[in-house]
């Protein structure tokens, strides 16, 4: 089992998504979809090249099923990028950088599954998401991957 670098808590300002939202099956079907996704994201917005603020989200549903949209940030939808929204909500985060995206699954698995239960933290219902450095023509994530988990206020005395 691979080492896994412990999340650092930080604080995130509100950010609006635009993007492209597909919904999964199962972890496995989107594991092997994403990459497709993002490639069709890419192809129909040339004009973005790799410097943009790529980020994948997913929003919490009670469908059981994933949600997962591809797209970027932007501070206000100004209609440049075609697609839905979604908002990142501010707050706390769990924070965890990947040098190297092949980890991404696993770690999604050992944060939601064994950090997050012990951490003595909850999990908001807010999306959860992905924030690329920049993804490839083909949709793969190109040099490092944050993962940002939400998570509910502490409770001050």
């Amino acid at each position: 089992m691979a080492e896994h670098p412990a999340p650092v808590i930080r604080t995130f300002e509100s950010v609006i998504l635009i993007g492209t939202m597909a919904i999964y099956d199962s972890q496995a079907e989107a594991s092997e979809r994403i990459p497709q996704q993002w490639s069709e994201f890419r192809i129909r917005h040339p004009a973005l090249g790799n410097s943009c603020k790529f980020r994948g989200a997913s929003p919490c549903t009670a469908d059981r099923r994933i949600h997962y949209l591809t797209g970027v940030a932007q501070e206000d939808w100004d209609g440049s990028i075609d697609g839905e929204p979604l908002t990142l909500e501010a707050g706390e985060y769990a924070v965890v950088r990947l040098d190297n995206a092949a980890l991404l699954r696993d770690t999604w698995t050992w944060l939601l599954g064994s950090w997050l239960p012990t951490s003595g933290r909850r999990e908001k219902k807010a999306p959860e998401f992905e924030k690329y450095t920049a993804i490839s023509e083909t949709g793969f994530p190109i040099g490092s991957v944050e993962i940002w988990i939400p998570l509910e206020p502490t409770a001050t005395n």
